[in-house]
């Protein structure tokens, strides 16, 4: 089994995730009209008490093994590898054993006095015991990933939302003539089978790996002492506890948006209806569309954290230096015709996708994040990759000061309203990239290549150039079909004159995706 490359992982894991959203949007349909809102509503019920729980159990820890059994690969000791996948699988089997529990006997109590509604309770404990399959999956996904193997990760989560999304069905289709209530926990369910689904795959595919590399040449002791797993359990936590604290960032923020944006949009002299509109118009459809770029980025970060930890504990801090180049390069090329794009196909995008022309000013003031959160998940994911996992938190919530800042006063300025809030958003990200870049040059000398820009903004200026034209041209078609001409042409002249400008090499792409 051959090491994937960087950004062949990167691509391998963005795939994954595509398929995995698409599949998760489409589903929804038959579902909806299988169940009803009711059924729809006892069954979402059950995932927000589920994710935080799932977070408390495992949120950074995949991150934090593939860090460290990166570090034991680098130099050859792969039985310290397996040694952090074994501690890993027993904090987590153990604090996701306690917490399924809970959620299964707390079940008709949180119900009851949490949710509002005793008959979610049935949701609530079909899918506890997905708590404990999924924290145990995720250690396998991190030590697959600290060997730089990233399709393991991809097939399990491909296996586990098709066996999840079956379930689903399948489930509410058997139990929806006993009440809605029983269908929506047999579709809760499906997060128990998709996990052991997706958990099966993993371990066969541990298997077929360990066999393949014995440890006939593995440094370190044979023995392992209690000691010794304490040590490599506390040094997991203390990797793993920032990332978790950064992943808690952004449900916080879209908290106090809910709650800072309205009132302030009332304060501003809209009211409440206005106020609540304009709120639905940048959380619910801009940011939808504009963060959907993070789907690549987030795999991007994902992988290059192994490939940095392994370069520097061999000392190659000119590898190093390469691979956040290769990352932030690859992360321009992708985000800035999106962002681009975006401001200039806002309306009619909305109008296509929303029926809401009104929010495509909102959408054209927050586009410039779609670049700007993508730069920030690749640089935080160099941070960590070099061991710092602190920074990106508190460059982090330095940008989230920004943005608070940007939703209390420029909310109530008129002529800006929510655009205030969507220019915040743009902001703030902006903040935590440049601090998360500075960072990162000081540690590591890196320094930004003018190619890296100047190729990609020149094929972007072409592409804004011309996306009015193409748009034109088609309109009489209709605005989906001049939406949709837009966009596809726009992309094909963007990636047409960076071939031409030599940015992007057909041999590069064939190396990238060769196996």
């Amino acid at each position: 089994m051959k090491t994937d490359s960087f950004l062949r992982g990167a691509f391998v894991l963005t795939a994954a995730a595509i398929f995995v959203k698409l599949l998760g949007a489409c589903y929804r349909i038959p579902f909806t009209r299988m169940v009803g809102s009711e059924g729809i509503g006892l069954y979402q019920m059950a995932y927000p008490l589920y994710t935080t729980l799932l977070a408390l159990s495992s949120a950074g820890i995949p991150v934090a093994v593939s860090f460290l059994v990166a570090e034991r690969g680098a130099v050859g000791d792969r039985r310290g590898a397996r040694r952090i996948l074994w501690v890993s699988l027993l904090f987590l089997f153990s604090t996701g054993l306690l917490l399924a529990l809970f959620l299964f006997l707390g079940a008709p109590y949180l119900a009851r006095e949490v949710l509002g509604d005793p008959r979610a309770c049935y949701s609530l404990a079909a899918v506890a015991p997905a708590v404990l399959v999924i924290s145990v999956v995720s250690a396998f996904r991190g030590y697959f990933q600290g060997w730089g193997v990233m399709w393991p990760t991809a097939l399990s989560e491909v296996l586990e939302q098709v066996i999840r999304v079956a379930t689903v069905l399948l489930a509410a289709s058997a139990l929806i003539s006993r009440g809605v209530e029983f269908a929506a926990a047999g579709a809760a369910f499906g997060a128990v089978t998709g996990g052991c689904a997706g958990l099966l795959v993993l371990v066969l595919i541990f298997g077929r790996f360990e066999r393949s590399r014995p440890l006939l040449n593995g440094r370190g002791r044979s023995g392992f002492l209690l000691g010794d797993g304490l040590k490599l359990l506390k040094r997991l936590l203390i990797y793993a506890f920032p990332i978790s604290a950064a992943s808690a960032v952004f449900p916080l923020m879209q908290a106090i948006d809910t709650v800072i944006i309205p009132n302030r949009l009332q304060a501003a002299g809209f009211s409440v209806q206005e106020a609540t509109s304009l709120f639905g118009q940048l959380a619910g459809m801009a940011g939808t569309i504009v963060y959907l770029p993070a789907v690549f980025t987030v795999s991007v970060a994902m992988s290059l954290v192994p490939h940095l930890a392994a370069a520097v504990s061999r000392g190659g801090l000119l590898d190093v230096r390469r691979r956040i180049g290769a990352a932030l390069r690859i992360t321009v090329i992708f985000c800035l015709p999106a962002a681009a794009g975006l401001c200039v196909l806002a309306t009619p995008i909305m109008e296509l996708l929303f029926d809401e022309p009104g929010a495509g000013p909102v959408t054209a003031w927050l586009a410039p994040a779609a670049l700007f959160a993508g730069l920030q998940q690749t640089t935080a994911g160099a941070l960590q990759g070099i061991g710092n996992t602190w920074l990106p938190v508190v460059n982090l919530l330095a940008g989230c000061l920004v943005k608070i800042a940007c939703n209390y006063y420029l909310t109530v300025i008129p002529g800006f309203g929510i655009k205030g809030a969507a220019l915040g958003s743009s902001l703030g990200f902006f903040l935590v990239f440049l601090l998360n870049f500075w960072f990162l040059s000081l540690f590591t000398g890196y320094r930004l290549q003018p190619n890296c820009l100047l190729r990609p903004l020149l094929a972007a200026t072409i592409m804004v150039a011309a996306l009015p034209g193409i748009y034109n041209l088609f309109y009489h078609l209709g605005n989906a079909a001049a939406t949709g001409a837009a966009v596809l042409g726009g992309a094909a002249l963007y990636f047409a004159v960076l071939f031409l400008t030599g940015e992007i090499r057909v041999y590069e792409v064939r190396r990238i995706l060769k196996r």
